[in-house]
């Protein structure tokens, strides 16, 4: 009997270190070694690591995705793509960098969107504006972060196409302005003062490629007050503007 109860007492002391154990190796596992950034390029590493809360030593399954996510879009320049749990002790976060595309005016002030039109900041001065200038937005309003609020959703539809577009051809810097006043008939004015006829957000591959041509060029480097008709996408159409 007393051989018995020193084994009882021997095993139990046994499991519990084995438990102890398992439970120390397991915490010393999971903690996290590694944080790993993808997609920045001008938001630096440290940066995002810090807006993200997150720190060495941490208990990886005490850690919540979503805040991860929320506390570093508080900079309306990130966009987190994903945050993914490499482990034991491995976090991945991937982020997207928003950049500006354009500026629109409201209530005195200057929203500056990306291509998505997402707000970026909003600024006072309009000195420094280096980005086509959307006219026309029925905005209602705008949070730092946040798809500028319209009151006609297709008009941030149009002109989200429109701006990828101008982007993708590499033609910021030809436009001066978007006027978007009526989304299905839209119109641009060139840093040179050329009227442009755009028409519907639709063919914007083919209408804009017309800004490329030595056509254009010519019409764009002149004094003449014009307007160039590319609302059909196959044809572009030149007029002389009268005074």
């Amino acid at each position: 009997m007393k051989n018995s109860r020193r084994f009882g007492l021997l095993l139990f002391l046994f499991i519990l270190a084995l438990l102890v154990g398992v439970v120390y190796i397991g915490t010393e596992m999971f903690q996290v070694k590694t944080i790993v950034v993808t997609g920045n390029q001008q938001t630096g590493y440290e940066e995002i690591v810090k807006m993200s809360g997150v720190s060495i030593g941490q208990n990886i399954f005490k850690i919540d995705r979503t805040v991860i996510e929320e506390r570093i879009e508080i900079n309306p320049y990130l966009d987190v793509l994903s945050v993914n749990f490499k482990y034991p002790d491995e976090i991945i976060i991937n982020v997207k960098e928003r950049t500006p595309a354009a500026v629109v005016p409201y209530l005195g002030s200057y929203v500056v969107i990306n291509d998505e039109g997402y707000v970026l900041e909003i600024s006072t001065d309009s000195n420094n504006i280096g980005y086509p200038l959307v006219q026309g937005l029925s905005i209602k309003g705008c949070s730092k972060g946040k798809i500028v609020a319209v009151v006609d959703t297709y008009q941030v539809k149009a002109l989200r196409n429109l701006l990828m577009e101008i982007y993708k051809q590499d033609l910021q810097d030809i436009i001066s302005e978007i006027l978007m006043d009526d989304p299905d008939d839209i119109y641009m004015i060139s840093r040179k003062g050329t009227t442009i006829r755009l028409g519907q957000a639709v063919e914007l591959r083919d209408k804009l490629k017309w800004l490329r041509t030595p056509n254009f060029e010519q019409i764009d480097n002149s004094n003449i007050k014009s307007i160039l008709d590319i609302s059909i996408a196959s044809q572009a159409i030149f007029k002389p503007l009268d005074d």
